[in-house]
């Protein structure tokens, strides 16, 4: 069955509910952002979960922020995620001058967690069903997406609170 959701952030999309949605979009507001939006057809073919996709796409400048948030504690303490950087650092030679400076720095100790966190870049925002069959979803954050697709997934529950953040390629 073909439907239509519309959000200030992007517009409307269709699409036919039994496939679900995949695709680039753009958001409309002053930061022109470009990001991978995908809802799963687990999603889309249930419309109390879809009526809840909208609102949260709207809230995606909020949302990055707690994710952010988290990726600065995440920094601090998780090994995973310091590792994340330690691979991008090490493997990826051709990093923007400004961008291999802050990680390298962030790594010998001297950089802080908030400067790292705020080059990962919203590469995708992902609608699920979780097992509780609430609407739940995740941001993907990448640091060099044009030599990497490795990312920091940061997921969030149906009351839009930050559940887990782990390194996914």
């Amino acid at each position: 069955m073909e439907t239509a959701i519309t959000s200030a952030l992007v517009g409307t999309l269709e699409f036919d509910t039994a496939k679900g949605f995949g695709a680039h979009v753009t958001t409309n507001d002053a930061a022109r952002r470009s990001l991978w939006l995908n809802i799963f057809d687990e999603v889309s073919s249930e419309p109390g979960l879809l009526a809840g996709v909208a609102p949260v796409i709207d809230d995606l400048h909020g949302l990055t922020d707690a994710a952010r948030s988290a990726l600065r504690e995440s920094l601090a303490q998780d090994e995973e995620v310091v590792e994340f950087v330690r691979f991008h650092v090490e493997e990826i030679e051709n990093l923007e001058e400004d961008l291999g400076a802050k990680l390298n720095a962030f790594l010998s100790g001297d950089g802080r967690p908030d400067l790292v966190a705020n080059v990962f870049q919203v590469d995708s925002l992902v609608f699920r069903k979780d097992a509780d069959g609430a609407l739940a979803f995740w941001l993907d954050f990448a640091l060099a997406p044009e030599f990497s697709d490795e990312v920091l997934c940061v997921e969030f529950d149906h009351s839009r609170t930050v559940t887990r953040v782990s390194w996914e390629s």
